[in-house]
């Protein structure tokens, strides 16, 4: 019942509010008037009516509780009028219900207090307050029968609605607008803040008032001890799984801040930099309900608490390395020249480095060994081991930034560091992994951990071995192809004095293409990673062995195919047209006229023969899509 009434809108939200006011109102109002009819001994069976000033303020004194309860009883059934008319139209009811139904509430209100004043200890008074609610019970209720139509049309409209917007948009979309809508973080952190704030007023008035009966001091600030109130706050804090949502919402506000601060620091302009309080949530909720938070003890609570702060801390750390490593690469390959952002980056990367060595230090300090403890230490070692990745392809970068030749091994350094820091982690998912299916066997098991860990070794292992898998066999095929390559000698490339026409640079050494183009063996790598064409004629680089042997066997086991009446002669006249046409005679010998496939032949090879002396033959053709 409480969700429904949390996803509707606010008319409806206002409506049963109405009608939750309106009930409570008549339950204030009859207690009022049954404690005024209640039978005690007021002096009379009827009151003696005033003749004087003196005996008017003597009646007064003596009748005072009826003056309160005839002045209680207006302000309820103003109040309760003032509802039925605001949750009403004006035009539900017609101009003359409009005065007689207020009117009907205030006389049923009073109907004890004028009973009481004529019928005073009368047996029957006891019932006088249950006459009272007779007429507002009435309205109550035929509003709620003319109201249930309404509500019926209401949950279908919405049904027939959401089923629309859900074809059209996806359930995620949907799911997401209503979020939104709702404003369900700022409704648990509302809700979480006042739950503490209640808390810590009544534990610490608690506390001052047993340490007060104690030690019968009166100076209460002095006896709190604040930080056992504050473990007793942090425990009571997340005991229900409302409550952990509360916290989470605290923490998603914290961090979301948090991130665009860092963002700030850093100089970065990301969106997806700034959505750091998503993942923090997300990732602490998930620990919250892994670890069966809202479930444990209360000492066991809190040092449970502590620990998914702590793997909450290093997760953060890693969304930072994955806010600062662009940055990072960008100022290295841009050969950007201003100081203070490569520094503001290298002081968030010193931050990454000091802070999970000091909390490894803290912590193997003051704790034993344990399950825990090895997970927040292989996160962090991950954390550092990727900062210093990215910190030495950084330096290299900046290195060949101040060459001034070429530095055609640099894609090869950076290829080898990348990966060994890319085995590193594979094997840290590995031992995490391992380390979970240990907790989840001999401490605590679970559901969602047994979830978690299937979707940790698909994404973190399995993806991540197959991503590597298919990176190697990229650069293994590229380097085949580039070693099948001939290589440019000295002399080719002082004839040619040309760049690559890929980054540029100047060709110190070079490969040689099938279509006779030249390349840095690097930048042709590169470009193999992608297609198998030139970058300028669009030909085929490799050509496989097995596809080139196929075409040479073809080529050997090719017999012309001659018609049954051809003889030896004309098998010479058409070796004498060949050897004419390599001598670069271009009249045509006499052949027999009915040899139509020789006189084609002839026609062909001097087409050739033309179009040779038009174009160049050392000028590529360079195809028009280069250049697009």
């Amino acid at each position: 019942m409480a969700l429904v009434v949390f996803v509707l809108f606010p008319k409806q939200l206002i409506d049963i509010y109405s009608y939750g006011i309106s009930v409570a109102i008549l339950g204030v109002s009859f207690k009022y008037n049954q404690n005024f009819v209640h039978p005690h001994d007021r002096g009379e069976s009827s009151p003696s009516w005033p003749n004087s000033g003196a005996e008017l303020e003597y009646f007064i004194k003596q009748h005072f509780d009826y003056f309160e309860n005839v002045f209680i009883q207006s302000a309820l059934a103003y109040s309760f009028t003032c509802i039925w008319r605001f949750r009403k139209p004006l035009n539900f009811y017609r101009h003359d219900e409009l005065y007689l139904v207020p009117f009907g509430v205030f006389t049923s209100l009073y109907v004890p207090t004028i009973l009481q004043l004529f019928f005073q200890g009368d047996t029957w008074n006891i019932y006088w307050p249950y006459l009272a609610l007779i007429f507002p019970s009435l309205m109550l209720i035929v509003d709620a029968v003319y109201s249930v139509s309404a509500i019926y049309r209401f949950f279908k409209r919405a049904y027939t609605i959401t089923r629309l917007t859900i074809d059209t948009i996806g359930i995620q979309v949907f799911i997401e607008n209503q979020w939104i809508r709702l404003q369900i973080p700022k409704v648990l952190r509302l809700y979480y803040i006042q739950r503490i704030a209640v808390q810590s007023i009544y534990y610490y008035v608690k506390f001052a008032d047993e340490q007060y009966h104690d030690s019968n001091i009166y100076s209460y600030y002095h006896l709190i001890d604040f930080t056992s109130l504050g473990k007793l706050i942090a425990i009571k804090s997340c005991d229900t799984t409302i409550a952990l949502l509360g916290m989470t919402s605290i923490i998603s506000f914290l961090a979301h801040y948090l991130g665009v601060f860092l963002a700030f620091c850093v100089g970065s302009d990301s969106d997806e930099d700034k959505n750091m309080g998503t993942v923090s949530a997300i990732l602490f909720f998930i620990l919250g309900l892994q670890t069966g938070l809202t479930g444990l003890r209360p000492d066991e609570r809190l040092i449970r608490l502590c620990k998914n702060f702590c793997l909450l801390f290093t997760a953060i750390s890693h969304f930072i390395h994955s806010m600062v490593h662009p940055l990072l690469m960008s100022l290295s390959a841009s050969r950007s020249t201003n100081i203070k952002r490569h520094v503001r980056v290298l002081s968030m990367c010193a931050f990454l480095l000091t802070f999970p060595l000091c909390l490894l230090i803290y912590l193997w300090s003051n704790y034993s060994i344990s399950t825990w403890l090895l997970a927040v230490t292989a996160f962090s070692i991950e954390v550092m081991l990727k900062v210093l990745v990215s910190l030495t392809v950084y330096t290299l970068f900046i290195f060949d930034a101040y060459r001034e030749k070429f530095w055609e091994g640099l894609d090869d350094y950076v290829y080898y560091i990348q990966s060994t820091g890319n085995t590193i982690e594979f094997i840290f998912g590995i031992f995490l992994f391992c380390n979970g299916a240990w907790i989840m066997v001999f401490e605590s098991g679970g559901a969602i951990r047994a979830v978690m860990m299937c979707i940790h070794a698909y994404f973190n292992i399995w993806m991540q071995a197959k991503e590597g898998w298919k990176v190697f066999m990229k650069r293994r095929t590229a380097v085949n192809k580039i070693n099948s390559l001939p290589a440019a000698s000295l002399e080719q490339l002082q004839d040619l004095n040309d760049v690559c026409a890929i980054c540029y640079q100047e060709l110190n050494s070079a490969r040689i293409t099938r279509c006779n183009h030249y390349f840095h063996g690097v930048c042709l790598r590169k470009w193999l990673y992608v297609q198998d064409n030139c970058p300028l004629c669009h030909e085929l680089i490799y050509q496989p062995e097995d596809t080139q042997s196929q075409e040479a066997k073809q080529n050997n086991n090719h017999v012309p195919q001659h018609e049954p009446n051809q003889n030896v002669g004309q098998q010479v006249v058409e070796e004498d047209i060949d050897v004419a046409l390599n001598n670069g005679n271009v009249e045509a010998p006499q052949v027999p006229p009915y040899d139509h496939t020789l006189r084609n032949r002839y026609q062909a090879r001097r087409d050739r023969m033309n179009i040779a002396d038009i174009q160049h033959p050392d000028v590529p053709i360079v195809n028009a899509d280069v250049f697009q």
